[in-house]
């Protein structure tokens, strides 16, 4: 049975119009008179029906706050106390930055990249997790590195953004820094719908036999930047089920999920108070399956062209974020035209893409939006 909508779970009716009927109805009854509206007391009894409707909304949204499912903010945070799951906190974006030296240069020194080396993109820094050595047999090292902020802030930087040392490491001999990858998987602290769930799953991790909920909630837990999770049997060339091995696949708000992140939840999956005895974890990113919007669309005419296509694309971006958000969602073009059908649109042609089922361990991605007007109507 479907919960029902937040606005609908009441322990006491909060209309205004019952409040406001009742409370003349009580009155007219207890002074034995007939209120008309130019009465003043009706004013007296508007402010108190008014009154009362926002403490019944009080009662109602206090008792909301008491089940997981409706509750947010720090009432969500008392519940997941409960079952010992607790908000994850803003996480640093990561990278892997590359030092190097000229081999001529360095000759027989050595020189030693401290753990903490801070390395700028503007008035971000990011800080070596580890250290390592420069020597003239080995110019050149890679060493992971996590933004010294918390949150998204450090997320996005391209290949060789990251790329100025905020303290030299040799006084004399040049040092060049860049990253190597893209910085991500910063995340904010984590949101209430996100949190919500893994609450539910929460009753998961009690089971002793590895279920697939078990592995989905430590999963989740490692980072807020994982928003589904797969688990199932790991198959071989044929498609059989390997005994015994257990395939994760990660969606994340980034794809594909970084090295980093995989190995992090590999790592928590493999703990043995996590994984039964006897299975063999792997983790990978989820799959993907590209594709391509190619829509014509016919306007009524004398509509403003423009706003539409602008509106267009504003609801099929907005349509694929929630599908890019779940891993199996099928690729349904009889949803896509729907959604392109904004105001001003008489009808949606639908060139790309045909109907596709998603496997449960992939995710479906629009890489390209081609949307336009090709015609107009009278209708």
């Amino acid at each position: 049975m479907a919960l029902p909508k937040r606005e609908n779970l009441k322990i006491v009716n909060d209309d205004i119009g019952t409040i406001l009927s009742e409370t003349i109805k009580d009155y007219e009854n207890r002074a034995g008179k007939v209120l008309q509206p130019a009465h003043i007391e009706r004013l007296l009894i508007n402010t108190f029906a008014y009154r009362e409707l926002l403490l019944r909304k009080q009662l109602n949204e206090a008792y909301r706050q008491q089940h997981i499912p409706y509750a947010t903010g720090l009432m969500l945070d008392v519940a997941g106390a409960d079952f010992g799951t607790h908000r994850l906190n803003a996480q640093p974006a990561d990278t892997v930055l590359e030092f190097s030296v000229s081999p001529s240069e360095i000759g027989n020194l050595t020189i030693q990249i401290a753990k903490g080396t801070q390395v700028l993109a503007g008035n971000i820094a990011f800080a070596a997790k580890e250290g390592g050595q420069l020597t003239q047999n080995n110019p050149s090292i890679c060493l992971n590195a996590t933004c010294t902020q918390a949150g998204t802030v450090g997320n996005g930087y391209a290949v060789g953004q990251i790329n100025t040392l905020a303290t030299r490491p040799h006084p004399t001999i040049a040092i060049s820094v860049k990253n190597i990858t893209i910085s991500q998987n910063g995340s904010d602290v984590e949101n209430d719908d996100s949190y919500r769930e893994r609450i539910m799953l929460a009753f998961e991790r009690f089971s002793n036999a590895g279920s697939k909920g078990a592995y989905a909630y430590f999963a989740r837990s490692v980072s807020q930047e994982i928003i589904d999770v797969y688990v199932g049997n790991a198959t071989d060339r044929e498609g059989q089920p390997i005994g015994g091995t257990v395939a994760v696949h990660l969606l994340g708000r980034t794809m594909p999920v970084s090295d980093n992140l995989i190995r992090a939840v590999n790592k928590a999956l493999n703990d043995e108070k996590v994984r039964p005895l006897c299975d063999t974890v792997t983790v990978n990113s989820a799959k993907v399956v590209n594709f391509t919007l190619n829509a014509e669309l016919i306007t009524f005419t004398g509509t403003n062209t423009d706003e539409i296509l602008e509106n267009a694309k504003s609801a099929f971006e907005s349509y694929q974020q929630q599908a890019q958000s779940q891993l199996g969602q099928d690729i349904v073009p009889l949803n896509i035209a729907k959604t392109l059908q904004v105001a001003g649109v008489y009808d949606v042609r639908l060139i790309s893409p045909s109907l596709t089922n998603i496997n449960d361990d992939t995710v479906a991605i629009c890489n390209h939006i081609n949307i336009r007007i090709v015609e107009q109507t009278d209708g």
